[in-house]
């Protein structure tokens, strides 16, 4: 169940010895109900569909990989940085024994640099497991202050933990690239290695005309250069889970990411289901498993739009905060409000619980009038004044006004709202491209028109404009 996370199914007993096998994938895109994406409650039409497409087929990579009969199934890395400007690096290795004997397993790890040096010390262990067992090893090693860089946005060192693991005479080896830096949300700011974050960003939503849901390399490199050559490093990319290869590139060349699941738009009642919630932890599981270990992933979303301001929006919210905590306990945790959050704000009881109490950054979708959004915003810092804003969506579409110089004009009103507030830590346009969808209220083409590109990727004077505007940052320096 699900489609934009990754998964692993183990075949091996499934197979026979000496004779041709064959693996057959069946693939099912219907829209189903309380799916992530899927069918939401509600009588009307926009309760059947979400707003993109749901393309069909075996969209990302697939591989048929042979293993050693005890090998390695994952690696988690975690730094610590102290105030003598050393760094703890904790290392978590999951492991399986496949074999049905008890095995001894050593291993061995290594921090590599990008010229394949050795940093520090090689870090060693062992595991003993039981027949057919799975288990974890935590490794634990400090790195003294000048052994190693800072992840940071305009200088992205990245090193690579190469970990082998030996059973009697077969070994399995594992290899995941990360980065040495610092995410912190206090006293209003949202902090990168101790500094504070403001950057503008925009949301890619998935599909081309060229590619489909596929996501090959040459499409990631196009629009994620486009966005960083507009100035757009921080975002909330889209309401599914990006493929590795997007990953490696926002790691490479300096981007910050808010990453969630397909968990857009659900109303009271399905937030309240055990349905949905069973859903929704696997394939969170899968997406830390995915991006855990890189740098760029500054923070995790439990959704996107849905029914926040009731009582079952608060309990999944702080439920899901919960169980994200537990699963990473490294990274903040939002989910991106409708805007309604913040009008239901305005008329709640003074010190009556809200989902904002429950998440470490507010993230808000603002798609008001700009002569509005400081009547709605403001109260938020003022209630939760230690909690920084990032604004997750804003725009105009592109075909519902009469000349791009509104859009512009919208850009430039919004720019200037977030300059004069310290506390909000970026904003992210609505759309990046535009793309393809059945929701209502699409375009007779079959697209929705919010981009700052259309979606052959050929920019509009909105993103000439935007890239001109954001050369010296947010706050125009």
């Amino acid at each position: 169940e699900g489609g934009y996370t990754p998964f692993a199914v183990d075949v091996t007993r499934d197979l026979l010895p000496g004779r041709q096998n064959f693996l057959v994938v069946a693939v099912d895109n219907r829209v189903k109900f309380r799916a992530l994406p899927g069918a939401r409650s509600g009588a009307t039409a926009n309760s059947g569909q979400y707003p993109w497409l749901n393309y069909g087929g075996i969209l990302g990579d697939v591989r048929l990989v042979p293993r050693a009969p005890v090998w390695i199934a994952g690696q988690r890395i975690e730094t610590d940085f102290q105030p003598d400007g050393s760094a703890k690096l904790k290392l978590q290795i999951q492991l399986r024994n496949a074999r049905l004997e008890p095995a001894k397993v050593r291993l061995e790890a290594k921090i590599l640099d990008d010229q394949a040096r050795v940093i520090g010390t090689t870090l060693n262990g062992v595991w003993e497991a039981a027949p057919g067992a799975s288990g974890r090893v935590t490794l634990e090693t400090k790195l003294a202050a000048g052994t190693y860089r800072q992840w940071e946005l305009d200088a992205p060192q990245l090193y690579r933990c190469s970990i082998t693991a030996t059973d009697a005479a077969r070994s399995d080896s594992s290899e995941a690239q990360f980065g040495f830096r610092e995410i912190e949300v206090r006293d209003g700011r949202f902090l990168l290695n101790g500094r504070p974050v403001r950057l503008a960003g925009a949301n890619r939503a998935r599909g081309h005309p060229l590619y489909g849901g596929i996501d090959p390399d040459a499409a990631v490199e196009q629009d994620m250069r486009l966005m960083k050559d507009a100035g757009l490093r921080f975002a909330r990319l889209q309401h599914t889970a990006p493929g590795k290869n997007l990953l490696e590139w926002a790691d490479r060349e300096g981007m910050l990411l808010i990453l969630e699941v397909g968990m857009w738009g659900y109303l009271a009642e399905d937030v309240a289901s055990a349905e949905l919630r069973e859903r929704f932890k696997p394939e969170m599981q899968e997406l830390v498993a995915l991006a855990a270990n890189h740098p760029s992933v500054v923070g995790w979303s439990i959704g996107n739009e849905y029914e926040s301001w009731t009582p079952e929006g608060i309990a999944w919210t702080r439920d899901m905060v919960r169980f994200l905590k537990e699963l990473d306990p490294t990274r903040p945790v939002t989910f991106a409000a409708l805007g309604r959050e913040l009008r239901e704000l305005s008329t709640a009881a003074r010190g009556a619980e809200r989902a904002f109490d429950h998440v470490d950054f507010i993230s808000t979708n603002l798609y008001f009038k700009p002569a509005e959004v400081a009547r709605f915003l403001d109260p938020v810092h003022r209630r939760w004044p230690q909690k920084p804003v990032l604004i997750t969506e804003y725009g105009l579409r592109a075909d519902r006004v009469k000349a791009e110089a509104e859009r512009i004009a919208h850009f430039d009103a919004m720019l200037a709202i977030v300059r004069e507030r310290p506390w909000i830590c970026g904003f992210s346009y609505w759309s990046f491209n535009d793309y393809c969808s059945r929701y209502p209220g699409t375009g007779d083409d079959g697209y929705r028109r919010w981009g700052l590109v259309d979606e052959l990727r050929r920019p509009r004077a909105l993103y000439e404009h935007v890239r001109e505007r954001l050369k010296s940052g947010i706050d125009g320096r």
